[in-house]
């Protein structure tokens, strides 16, 4: 399947955090799932500005690449196996046909791909103003941190209507950084050779 996400993301304090949760969601229930990074030992699927990852969640996994655009991110999406663990190697044929095809046109070396941590999102949702308003709880590397998302259909009424909520509840519009980067950025800090860090 392909899609074209279009979200817009905030960091957010603990406190701010709070206050949203309990102005927004109070009543919707959390859902924990966890997305597992794969790049090559040289990182060329972040050198190419790509991410590619399964997200385990509710007993199913889901393998995504992400192709930035000039309005959102395109999406690939394709079921794969859920034998999944820290270090493992992904085998080419393991690849959905959809996103196997991307990574040929994109010349990426299929054969070197490899899991190399996962990030762990206990997530809110709750719909709002003709978009789905996210917010979640992050783990990852021995890190947490918070972030609101607002997923939309249209990308200028979408961005209008997040900078006014952030602006009524009073919380500063910062730089969006997305979870992959975060955990990139991470793992470069512990990063020694080939070796990284395993633990959520």
């Amino acid at each position: 399947m392909k899609e074209l996400e279009i979200e817009f993301k905030n960091m957010l304090s603990g406190r701010e955090y709070e206050r949203l949760q309990e102005k927004y969601f109070s009543t919707a229930q959390p859902v924990v799932q966890t997305n597992f990074y794969i790049d090559t030992p040289n990182l060329e699927m972040r050198q190419n500005r790509l991410l590619l990852r399964i997200r385990d969640a509710e007993g199913s996994q889901v393998m995504t690449l992400k192709e930035p655009t000039e309005k959102g991110v395109m999406e690939y999406h394709g079921d794969v196996p859920s034998d999944l663990n820290f270090d493992r190697n992904i085998r080419t044929e393991e690849l959905p046909e959809i996103i196997r095809g991307e990574l040929s046109r994109l010349d990426i070396d299929t054969s070197q791909l490899k899991i190399y941590g996962a990030l762990s999102t206990e997530r809110r949702e709750v719909p709002y103003k003709e978009g789905l308003l996210v917010l979640d709880r992050n783990t990852f590397l021995d890190q947490e941190d918070f972030e609101l998302e607002y997923e939309v259909d249209n990308h200028d009424k979408g961005e209008t209507r997040f900078v006014r909520l952030l602006e009524e509840a009073g919380i500063e519009r910062r730089d969006e950084v997305t979870k992959s980067e975060r955990f990139y950025n991470k793992l470069d800090s512990i990063r020694t050779g080939d070796n990284y860090a395993y633990t959520l």
